[in-house]
């Protein structure tokens, strides 16, 4: 089926592509050509006198592809965008996991560009950075305030060539300038070992065109390896292409059933099974950042009772994308249809909800935000600020008293923790001990092994089956 849907999406993207062709002049001009030529000369003549009167001037291409842009914008529609060639490439490239450069997931937190984890066996692993820390420049050029697609455009490159990135690593208080080399990387879209019990656990990360292979290879091996039920990990897949996820999702429809309905402008297009079910007990997880693609899967598997998903809701987005390709290298990804599950369930900012909703697990909230001290605590001290003194201490694993009152064994393991910190060996909290303990604390969260409570429900529901 897959080679059937591959096809049918390069003929669409034909299709479009000589619709493109003709909407430079022709098409458009002999649906109205008054209008056209007004709207193309009220342009014109915004860029011209831009260009004489503005204390800077301005530059063609960049105000076309202004203009092109905020025509886009103007439709309301997030997921229809213009890309420009390097974006486009970069785009194609990510999906089916081929990066060059150095290796990071990131998110942008406040003002700050982040790091969520380094990929596996990447520069970026090999340099030694870390979930937490943030890029805060390439080159010398700062990223504070930056988008993520342009700290991407600064530390991407070709394989070989170096970029230096300033690090600020805020469980250590410190900056500090690393030196890269960018590479080749090839992110796999799955991850699976053998759990407890005969579970298996496969994470699918993405919807690339070598997901399907990936996926199916990957059963394989864990059902070699003795397993007869598996965890399949949605939480983090954000979509890709959904030829590679109808093609999964076979897995989990009889055959002739639907999988997905396709709502375009135009038509209602039904995509049925060819495959036949796994046969494997599933419990797949989601969460909110379960994605397009991924909604199809899942949706796929609650339908037909195939499985169970684990969780929270997920992101809710029910639209499809195609790209058209343009003359000057870029592309249009434009919104071409609204799609159902099979059992014609919408989801498109609604989302799909759980069968057994399952928060994470979250440290406590109160012991992530950094201690504030007023004043100087010593021994006899009473109140609140030594309570949480307290407590971020016996985070840390030293033995104290948590009742507010700074005496016995708060005072013993305010100096144990000045001794191990090198800090002046006094039962005094000041600001160097404050910045210091908070930084542990930092650290000690951001290393700490969490329990994964939504992988706790899955296994146990599975030992059930």
């Amino acid at each position: 089926m897959v080679a059937r849907l591959w096809r049918s999406f390069a003929a669409s993207l034909l299709a479009l592509f000589l619709t493109a062709a003709l909407w430079t002049g022709p098409a458009y001009a002999a649906s109205d050509p008054a209008h056209w030529g007004d709207a193309s000369a009220e342009l014109w003549m915004v860029y011209h006198v831009v260009q004489r009167y503005h204390v800077n001037g301005a530059d063609l291409d960049a105000f076309l592809e202004g203009a092109v842009r905020g025509g886009l914008d103007a439709l309301g529609d997030p997921y229809t965008e213009y890309l420009g060639p390097q974006d486009y490439q970069s785009f194609l490239d990510s999906v089916d996991g081929n990066l060059t450069g150095i290796g990071v997931y990131l998110e942008k937190v406040g003002d700050y560009i982040t790091i969520v984890r380094p990929i596996r066996s990447s520069p970026a692993e090999a340099a030694g950075l870390r979930a937490g820390d943030r890029i805060v420049a390439a080159d010398g050029v700062s990223l504070v305030g930056e988008s993520i697609e342009k700290t991407q455009q600064l530390v991407r490159g070709e394989p070989g060539t170096k970029v230096v990135l300033t690090i600020e690593r805020p469980d250590e208080g410190r900056r500090f300038d690393v030196t890269i080399t960018r590479a080749f990387i090839h992110v796999p879209q799955v991850d699976y070992r053998m759990l407890e019990d005969g579970i298996g656990y496969l994470e699918l990360s993405g919807f690339g065109q070598q997901a399907a292979e990936e996926f199916f290879a990957a059963v394989a091996e864990l059902k070699e390896a003795g397993a007869t039920r598996l965890v399949l990990d949605l939480r983090y897949n954000s979509g890709g292409w959904v030829a590679s996820a109808l093609e999964i999702a076979e897995a989990y429809v009889p055959a002739g059933e639907p999988i997905m309905f396709e709502i375009t402008r135009d038509e209602r297009r039904v995509y049925r099974s060819e495959g036949s079910p796994l046969g494997l007990p599933t419990a797949v997880l989601v969460s909110e950042y379960t994605a397009s693609a991924a909604e199809i899967l899942a949706g796929a598997v609650q339908d037909y009772g195939t499985g169970v998903l684990i969780g929270t809701q997920t992101f809710g987005k029910g639209t499809v994308q195609e790209l058209v390709d343009l003359p000057g290298g870029g592309a249009v990804k434009v919104t071409t249809a609204e799609y159902l599950t099979g059992r014609q369930r919408r989801v498109h900012q609604v989302g799909l909800t759980p069968d057994l909703v399952v928060e994470p697990y979250q440290p406590p909230v109160h012991l992530q935000t950094p201690l504030v001290a007023d004043r100087v605590m010593t021994t006899g001290h009473v109140g609140l600020d030594v309570l949480g003194l307290q407590e971020r201490l016996a985070l840390l694993g030293y033995r104290t008293d948590r009742d507010g009152y700074f005496k016995g064994q708060t005072t013993l393991a305010v100096l144990q923790f000045a001794r191990d910190h090198g800090l002046n060996e006094v039962p005094m909290v000041d600001k160097a001990f404050v910045e210091a303990l908070n930084a542990a604390v930092a650290a000690k969260l951001a290393a700490a092994e969490w329990p994964d409570t939504q992988l706790e429900a899955a296994i146990r529901y599975l030992k059930e089956k």
